[in-house]
């Protein structure tokens, strides 16, 4: 993504979520940045991974008297500030919207949200170091002036994410940070890569010194005793009968809770047959029981197992906001079974890598679950460990799912899991058989994802083109609707369709996921990328590869995403500018028009109204561009604009025969263009003496000289002059151009009109069938405007100004 396009603005102020007493920073920005902040000895550095240029005096008189001094560390990767405190001084990051804000003062700097490091000497690209962060930032190197050596910054966009301790390997360390993730290596041959779901440090050369077990996967990977963990449910002891007997077991329930006295005891029943139905996989009925017992005791939503009874219930139904709600709750503040089901939760809204660390942490619960809770908290946390690369606990935690009676649509749904594994494990092969096998059954959401996992594993492999893949992707479409599936899918044929150079077709499949999903968390970054796209095609030219037709209607179409302010601007005008070029006159003030009358102001309201203008009267349209001169008229004006827009006037009235008037706008412009107005303005009337006054002037200020070469509009100047001195009878005149420029004039394309004009009866006969067209293209009878159109011949009409 590009670089904002201003420095951001920081300025000193306080704001209410400040800590008190903070002086607080505040960095503009017109698009996502991903930022980190660390203390390294007396200094706080603060990186932005898009580079700008900051004044450090701005900086150091905003923080006031917090620090000491302000640099700017120099990176062509990145912004890096560094900020020398005053003692007891310590910074923390804040967002508002796209902004970033550092508040400086007496706090302590402690990350909101750790981070947590996973060492993984087994993963498919050798040993490593993993650190799952969404939404990672590039790598950049930062110089520490004061130690004297260079550290690896990613900077993240998740506010407060960062590592509470320091971390210490054999190669490398990693400092303790507020935001983001600081490396610093201890050998040359480190590598730290950013990717989609998180940083991966390795060896370029060698190996990476880790131990041949991690401690996540030591923790869960055979889903063996839950050890100390704590619990609250107990399903064990909930179930009854077999799933044949199911009915029969509910039936003896809702008997003991109808034949139940009083409030406490009928709760107590309700509360047994609300467990009973959720260890049976009946989620619904039991949070119909939790809800009629929640509208007579409203108290009893502050008991942690009702709480987590909901949640869990919710968690079944699909109801992931709710499940989230109840299983954050303050009573199950610290209980670890919540914590795997409230992962579970973050996982199944499809961020698997985000809750990975808590759901391989706390896995092991779910091995006294029902099998059919047991599957899908299963599968969520196989897929958790193959998003963190712990392959071999993915593989455990499939094989103890493997050893449950499963169903044919059950066996599916692990199939799908394992051909991931197998995918991410390199057997490109059997996973793609597997899917495959997967394709051809009958349970549909896990159809959809095997298509759509075996199409992207192909075309990563080169093995379809990405054309062939849209192509697998559209059949899908209206396979599967309404949920986080449909939006993925959306969201996916929209980027590819963008990549092809399919601009119409990505922008409408974005704006679907958009629009039919408008309550998803990840709208707004479809939104955003509908916006990047437009922002490609219109200010970097991308539309460039569209027919000029083609260009506007899809900006007509989703002309909305066009940013306010100076970007947006900056778009619409030069889209006019390529109208102008292929003489679409109509649209491109239909475009212009649009700004002057609603998006900008002052002297740039001015400015545009001129080009307005201008493209109307190339248009003919000599009323509207006098309408829209006089309507865009603004006071303070520079001199340079304003000479324009008198001039843009003067043509105007000349076109409309007005030429007493136009020759009042110039009586005291003594500038080349109101010569050339005047040449045209006399010539239209037939004024030659005053004609030929006018194009002697302006050969005088193009510094022709008698019987030396000449240029090509000094020549035009010559041969015009020629023909008003002519038509004016000046004998004399004529004569005396003829003898200074006839040699000149005799090595241009206009020397055959020069000698019929300036003849004499000696100079015998000439070729006169080549004289009418030559004078045609030399005569230049409306100079003005025929110095704009060569002027657009070689800039924008955005560069006149």
């Amino acid at each position: 993504a590009p670089a904002a396009p201003t420095p951001p603005a920081a300025k000193p102020g306080t704001a209410a979520s400040a800590p008190s007493g903070a002086v607080s920073l505040r960095f503009d920005w017109e698009e996502p940045v991903a930022a980190a902040v660390f203390r390294r000895g007396a200094a706080v550095f603060v990186v932005f991974d898009r580079a700008v240029q900051i004044s450090p005096d701005l900086l150091r008189r905003a923080a006031g008297g917090t620090v000491r001094t302000v640099d700017q560390v120099p990176s062509a990767d990145g912004t890096i500030l560094r900020f020398e405190t005053m003692p007891g001084v310590n910074a923390l990051p804040r967002r508002d919207g796209l902004a970033w804000i550092i508040d400086l003062a007496r706090i302590d700097m402690k990350a909101a949200t750790r981070i947590d490091l996973r060492a993984q000497p087994d993963s498919p690209v050798g040993a490593r170091i993993f650190v799952p962060i969404p939404e990672p930032g590039r790598a950049i190197a930062v110089a520490d002036p004061e130690a004297g050596d260079t550290l690896v910054v990613v900077p993240v966009i998740p506010l407060g994410h960062g590592l509470q301790q320091a971390w210490s390997y054999p190669q490398l360390d990693v400092l303790p940070s507020v935001q983001g993730v600081v490396v610093k290596p201890w050998t040359d041959d480190l590598r730290v890569r950013p990717l989609r779901q998180g940083i991966e440090i390795t060896a370029a050369t060698g190996k990476l010194a880790l131990s041949t077990v991690s401690d996540s996967a030591a923790a869960g990977g055979k889903l063996a005793g839950a050890g100390a963990l704590s619990k609250v449910f107990d399903f064990e002891k909930w179930r009854r009968g077999t799933p044949k007997t199911v009915s029969l077991e509910r039936q003896r329930f809702q008997k003991v809770v109808a034949a139940s006295a009083g409030a406490i005891s009928r709760d107590k029943a309700r509360v047994d047959l609300a467990r009973f139905l959720l260890s049976a996989g009946l989620a619904a009925e039991a949070l119909g029981i939790l809800d009629v017992m929640d509208a007579e005791r409203p108290d009893q939503l502050n008991q942690a197992e009702h709480r987590a009874l909901k949640g869990a219930a919710s968690f079944l139904m699909s109801r992931w906001e709710d499940a989230r709600e109840h299983f954050s709750h303050q009573s199950l503040q610290g209980n670890d079974e919540a914590a795997l089901w409230l992962s579970a939760t973050q996982a199944a809204a499809g961020d698997v890598a985000g809750a990975g660390g808590e759901l391989l942490r706390t896995g092991a619960l779910i091995r006294s679950y029902p099998k059919i809770i047991k599957l899908p908290l299963g599968l969520l946390v196989a897929e958790a460990a193959i998003e963190s690369g712990e392959l071999k606990a993915a593989a455990q935690f499939l094989e103890v799912l493997q050893k449950e009676e499963l169903g044919y649509k059950d066996q599916l749904q692990l199939d799908y899991v394992d051909g991931r594994l197998k995918a991410v494990a390199g057997d490109f092969d059997k996973a793609v058989a597997t899917w495959e096998g997967v394709m051809e059954g009958t349970h549909l959401p896990s159809e959809v994802k095997a298509t759509v996992a075996r199409g992207e594993l192909l075309y990563k492999l080169n093995k379809i083109s990405r054309a062939e893949l849209i192509e697998e992707l559209e059949d899908l479409r209206f396979t599967w609707r309404g949920d986080d599936q449909e939006f993925a899918l959306l969201r996916r044929m929209g980027s590819l369709y963008i990549e092809e150079g399919a601009f119409r077709d990505g922008l409408r499949t974005l704006r679907q996921a958009a629009t039919y999903f408008r309550q998803h968390p990840d709208a707004p970054a479809v939104t955003q990328q509908m916006a990047d796209a437009f922002a490609r095609l219109y200010l970097e030219d991308a539309a460039d590869s569209l027919p000029p037709i083609t260009a506007i209607a899809l900006y007509d179409e989703f002309k909305e995403l066009t940013p306010a302010g100076p970007r947006g601007d900056e778009m619409i005008r030069k889209l006019a500018d390529r109208l102008v070029k292929v003489d679409l006159l109509e649209q491109a003030a239909a475009l212009l028009e649009q700004q002057v009358q609603y998006r900008l102001k002052g002297v740039e309201r001015a400015r545009v109204g001129a080009r307005l203008a201008l493209v109307h009267l190339f248009d003919q349209k000599a009323e509207k561009a006098l309408e829209v001169l006089k309507g865009s008229e603004e006071p303070g004006m520079p001199q340079e604009l304003a000479d324009l827009r008198r001039h843009l006037q003067t043509r105007i009235l000349m076109q409309l025969g007005r030429h007493d008037e136009a020759l009042g706008l110039l009586k005291a412009d003594k500038s080349p263009n109101a010569d050339r107005l005047r040449a045209d303005i006399f010539w239209d009337l037939k004024d030659w003496p005053n004609t030929a006054q006018a194009y002697r002037k302006l050969l005088e200020n193009a510094k022709a000289e008698p019987n030396k070469p000449v240029s090509e509009e000094q020549a035009r100047f010559i041969l015009n002059l020629a023909i008003a001195l002519t038509l004016s009878g000046n004998e004399r005149g004529t004569a005396k151009l003829r003898q200074d420029y006839m040699a000149p004039m005799d090595a241009t394309p206009y020397k055959d009109p020069f000698r019929l004009i300036s003849r004499t009866p000696a100079d015998g006969l000439i070729d006169y069938s080549t004289i009418a067209g030559r004078v045609a293209e030399a005569a230049n009878f409306q100079a003005f405007m025929n110095a704009y159109r060569a002027l657009l011949a070689r800039e924008n009409l955005s560069g006149i100004n």
